[in-house]
């Protein structure tokens, strides 16, 4: 039997903001994913209320905002005043025809119905620059008797938005994207950027471009590069990473490689860990040659797993779709070990998000004019979500006694990967079994435990989420549990293939 040992004097704090999703400009993620006026749901904004539901049901509170790849060619100013005059424009990154009628204020008239009080927001330092960065946020933030705050008053929002986190453009080490830079010329672009912003709104926090994935050549020496550019007028640095089981071991390459073995596929998570543990280092070998008294801040902005997508591309129609996948038990499975890499490094990485939130690798699935269901992956997060409170903390914790398994490329892999948190009133236990067969472990908790309950995610390997079975894989409570009341000491055993949330109330 595994033993959960937990040391209750090393914790950190962890927010809900830490775990949030995101909104793009491609596919259908906005165009009939969250806007569809014609839909049966439509609120009066036109916002589908099918999915507001889910969203809310979800309990994400950061969503990050326009994008992406996007943002490298996006004219923030199209998207605002009289939808009937907006212009349509090519959206480059995508190849499709955006037509501009989802924009920034719907965006806002949106968070709040879905009860996201956390927006970041990405500006265009791509084909843009400092001028365009303090335009856009002059008119989301600006409070005086100016001119873009005046126009925002024009159009019907009178008070500010006050968006906090502003992302410094998007994956400019990328050869894939519009306007790409090389490290030097981008961190000088994003620090005098950052330090405009800062002049006009010192309340805001901002996003350095990181490495776009580890898998191109130039990580990390990019993150090292743009940190010495701009490490004094930027808060976060930001970390992207996707794990898809036939990828390329590099994005910039076309050849893709075998798949997976599923013991290798679930043990990919660790590549979380490591990124997470090497950007650490480097940020912090940055403050020591900078003699500086900050500690730069990790926002993991994009994480996912991948796939492939589902629907034939139609270039350069409206709403191109290069999006809509499934999401199968195994899927989930690596995707709540990668969420379990995130938490486990909370004291570093304190935004997060999830991407996307609707139809491209998504949370959310919708049929244009029909339903919309949740990934299992859905639930995964949800489950974190509804623990994460003001007063959370994670408690540094080991497993001794389990079993582990190797791989050609993990060595020592343990069967079961967990974290425990303490939500204030009970400790939970998030674990995934990577392995076949149930395991069980026994743990002493910090506390007399009063109650107690455990909820898994279980099923055949291959199992989905469909439009005919939307509920195949979901949260559902489990008896197994039997909780020793006035004691310390508790024994849970977790079923083989499955993601389970043990809670302790103390």
């Amino acid at each position: 039997m595994a033993k959960l040992n937990l040391y209750n004097e090393q914790r950190f704090d962890v927010r809900p903001q830490l775990f949030g999703s995101f909104l793009e400009h491609m596919g259908t993620v906005i165009y009939t994913g969250i806007y569809e006026p014609s839909h049966p749901s439509a609120t009066p904004e036109g916002f589908r209320g099918d999915v507001l539901k889910l969203v809310r049901a979800l309990g994400v509170k950061t969503l990050r905002y326009p994008g992406g790849n996007y943002t490298s060619s996006y004219h923030w100013e199209d998207t605002i005043g009289d939808q009937v005059t907006r212009p349509k424009r090519m959206n480059i990154a995508w190849q499709s025809l955006e037509t501009n009628q989802f924009g920034l204020d719907e965006f806002f008239q949106w968070t709040q119905q879905a009860n996201v009080d956390n927006p970041i927001l990405t500006v265009n330092l791509g084909t843009r620059g400092i001028d365009d960065a303090l335009h856009e946020l002059e008119y989301v933030n600006g409070k005086y008797d100016t001119d873009w705050a005046n126009l925002r008053r024009q159009n019907g929002h009178a008070e500010p938005y006050g968006v906090k986190y502003w992302c410094l453009g998007n994956e400019l080490d990328g050869p894939w994207q519009v306007a790409r830079k090389t490290p030097e010329e981008y961190g000088l672009l994003a620090n005098e950027t950052s330090k405009a912003m800062k002049l006009m709104d010192p309340d805001i926090e901002t996003i350095l471009v990181g490495s776009s994935t580890p898998r191109l050549d130039t990580y990390p020496s990019w993150d090292l590069k743009v940190l010495m550019e701009a490490y004094d007028n930027v808060d976060y640095i930001a970390m992207h990473n996707y794990i898809d089981r036939d990828q390329s071991e590099n994005l910039d390459q076309q050849a893709l490689r075998d798949s997976d073995d599923l013991p290798t596929y679930l043990a990919r998570s660790r590549e979380f860990d490591k990124q997470i543990d090497e950007v650490a280092t480097i940020a912090d070998a940055v403050k020591a040659l900078k003699h500086s008294d900050k500690t730069m801040k990790i926002s993991f902005d994009e994480w996912n797993v991948h796939h492939f997508s589902q629907k034939k591309p139609q270039p350069w129609g409206e709403h191109n779709p290069v999006d809509w996948c499934y999401f199968d038990l195994a899927d989930t499975l690596l995707f709540g070990s990668m969420a379990l890499a995130i938490l486990r490094h909370g004291d570093r990485v304190k935004l997060s998000c999830q991407a996307l939130l609707v139809n491209t690798i998504p949370l959310i699935l919708t049929d244009e004019g029909g339903n919309a269901w949740a990934n299992p992956t859905y639930y995964v997060l949800q489950s974190i979500l509804t623990n994460l409170s003001d007063t959370s903390t994670v408690v540094a914790s080991s497993l001794t006694d389990s079993q582990n398994y190797s791989t050609k490329r993990y060595q020592d892999v343990p069967v079961i990967d967990q974290v425990v948190m303490d939500t204030g009133s009970a400790y939970v236990v998030f674990a995934v079994n990577r392995g076949e067969k149930a395991q069980t472990i026994s743990m002493a908790l910090p506390a007399t435990i009063k109650s107690g309950h455990m909820e898994h995610i279980v099923g055949e390997l291959g199992d989905k989420n469909t439009r005919e079975h939307p509920e195949t894989l979901t949260l559902q409570p489990c008896d197994d549990l039997t909780v020793k009341v006035g004691s310390k000491a508790q024994t849970a055993t977790l079923s083989g293939y499955s993601w389970s949330v043990l809670t302790f109330d103390y």
